[in-house]
């Protein structure tokens, strides 16, 4: 949610990119979530291995989770300082030292 949220206010103003629309400052983020947003499990589908015009099952779901904690490496902003702490761990960085 947090994501389609971000990604309709950024569409009001970014002029640069090609899904710019300034009409967008006049609807509500419900209404772009219901009727404009065109993502349709984009994600899910590039980390499952499917093509974009595919429909999603809960199988694909499964894989792309899968994809995500075999390839990924997962923080959170809202916890910033964990995930950091998660960061050095995997990439074995030594918190300790001073260089670091």
């Amino acid at each position: 949610i947090d994501r389609l949220v971000s990604k309709f206010y950024y569409l009001q103003s970014a002029s640069w990119e090609k899904q710019y629309r300034p009409q967008w400052k006049r609807i509500t983020v419900e209404t772009f979530a219901m009727k404009k947003n065109t993502d349709n499990n984009y994600m899910v589908k590039k980390l499952a291995g499917l093509g974009v015009n595919g429909t999603v099952t809960e199988v694909d779901l499964r894989i792309a989770m899968r994809t995500i904690r075999k390839r990924f490496i997962v923080g959170l902003m809202d916890q910033m300082e964990e995930s950091v702490h998660r960061f050095n761990i995997v990439m074995g960085i030594n918190e300790s030292d001073e260089e670091n």
